[in-house]
């Protein structure tokens, strides 16, 4: 569809309501302008929120007062998308996977749900009848919340710490990620390295009676820079943030990891790693830019099993340019064949920053359904159990990205960062700090910018943000935002 006119009597909500007309459209302009291929027009009649998409309509009835200005406005919103949504919903004869819901965090209402006094099944079922989720997502949701309810929750004095590295061998065309590849960035890997070191130590100070729950070294490809560079980070970052839990490295790219990086890895007790394939296919590694060979996987296995690492990864990304489903399914069995420990599936994403959105790819919605069930069940094939979900913009087939793992073995970070349920402080380029405010549903965010270069220039003021963050409670210059809404 070109274009779709959207009028709204609540104009607060206007990017909330078009990004669950886009649920049906796709990617399209919106705009108030008229003229649209489709109008989409929200009123309010006789004590009721009407939508009319095209011929179709739908109604919600208005929300009262709360007494609590966030809650009823959460709710006044909750009930203008779902008029919206029902009234796209009749008219092009569509249901999506996950019915109105547009929020990163599916896993949040079926908590909200239980909180409100819900039994499991009682929460269940209002996500399907509220929200229009299919039963297969439901329980998908209720597995997921099963095995965080089994982990052992963030105390009040704990934190996170996830330290950035945005280099890699090459970039993939998928990427949107702020990094950069070596052949254009290599002379950045030590200024960068010092940079990232000196913003740890000035903060560590006012993070100093914190305890360290996770630490998290990601990219990026952290093993793209020298052995002695990142060492040097992994020093200062256990250094200044000691006693993890948790410590987790990604050596994504096969093509970075030699056995003197390993080495180094596993002797500053390292004990979870990151492996990320993507596809086990040769001609789809080199269709969209990965520098190495399903064979350099499976040797890079073999070394980490080696080496003794406790917990392997290995990402995988469905929906890749030129795959189908038998492409998937001989990515699944050699995969099967190493069996990692965990195993992240990702439904693609065509971001506005990745190459492919320039090339105009789209993936093929029904395929890309059948993929992702098909990967769930060689997980549970694999004896992984799903522990964590999320949810991105323009993902094929409005689907989700799921982190599998071994009865046991999930990973806090993860759960942390994706449910949102501990503070984040975090070093490098791109790397948002953050601070929870439970009570009031609230998060307070310190961003560091994203260009290299302007990160190693203005290293002191990321520092300054993040100080101002844990010690006045916000960062300053920036208003806190309410938690993500479904």
């Amino acid at each position: 569809m070109e274009r779709v006119t959207l009028t709204t009597a609540a104009p607060e909500f206007y990017n909330d309501l078009c990004e669950v007309i886009r649920l049906f459209t796709g990617e399209c302009a919106i705009g108030e302008e008229a003229g649209g291929a489709l109008e989409v027009r929200h009123t309010v009649e006789g004590g009721e929120h009407v939508v009319r998409a095209g011929n179709a309509e739908a109604r919600a009835a208005l929300t009262p007062d709360t007494g609590d200005v966030l809650e009823t406005k959460r709710l006044r919103k909750r009930a203008i998308k779902s008029a919206v949504y029902q009234a796209m919903k009749r008219l092009t004869g569509r249901k999506p996977p996950w019915g109105s819901l547009t929020g990163i965090r599916p896993t949040r209402l079926l908590y909200e749900q239980r909180a409100a006094g819900a039994s499991e099944e009682e929460a269940c079922q209002r996500l399907e009848s509220l929200f229009d989720v299919d039963r297969e997502k439901v329980e998908l949701l209720r597995d997921i919340a099963r095995v965080q309810d089994g982990m052992e929750g963030p105390g009040p004095n704990d934190l996170d710490v996830y330290v950035g590295i945005p280099f890699c061998r090459t970039r993939c065309s998928y990427c949107s990620f702020a990094a950069t590849d070596l052949k254009h960035g290599a002379k950045l890997t030590e200024p960068y390295v010092q940079a990232v070191i000196r913003e740890m130590h000035l903060v560590r100070e006012e993070l100093s009676t914190r305890r360290t729950r996770a630490l998290y070294i990601g990219g990026g490809t952290p093993t793209a820079l020298t052995c002695d560079q990142l060492a040097r980070v992994m020093d200062a970052a256990l250094e200044c943030f000691p006693g993890a839990q948790e410590f987790t490295v990604e050596a994504g790219r096969p093509d970075t990891i030699d056995e003197e990086k390993l080495r180094m890895l596993r002797s500053r007790n390292v004990d979870r790693i990151s492996l990320n394939p993507q596809t086990m296919n040769d001609e789809t590694l080199r269709r969209v830019g990965r520098d190495h060979t399903a064979q350099d996987i499976r040797r890079a296995y073999a070394r980490m099993r080696d080496m003794g690492f406790s917990v392997i990864n290995m990402d995988l990304i469905l929906a890749l340019p030129g795959e189908g489903v038998d492409d998937v399914k001989r990515t699944l069995e050699a995969v099967a064949e190493l069996a990692p420990d965990n195993l992240t599936v990702h439904t693609l994403a065509v971001k506005r920053a990745a190459a492919l959105r320039s090339e105009g790819y789209a993936a093929d919605e029904d395929a890309a359904q059948e993929m992702v069930a098909l990967a769930a069940r060689a997980a549970r094939g694999m004896g992984l159990v799903p522990y964590y979900l999320y949810r991105q913009k323009y993902m094929a087939g409005n689907l989700e990205n799921v982190g599998y793992c071994r009865p046991g073995a999930p990973s806090i970070y993860n759960v942390d960062i994706m449910e949102e349920i501990a503070p984040i402080a975090a070093f490098g380029a791109g790397a948002i700090s953050k601070w929870l405010y439970p009570a009031a549903r609230r998060i307070e965010r310190a961003p560091n910018v994203k260009n290299i270069e302007q990160y190693i220039a203005r290293v002191d003021e990321m520092a300054q943000r993040k100080r101002s963050l844990w010690s006045k409670g916000g960062c300053q210059g920036e208003e806190g935002e309410q938690a993500e809404e479904n």
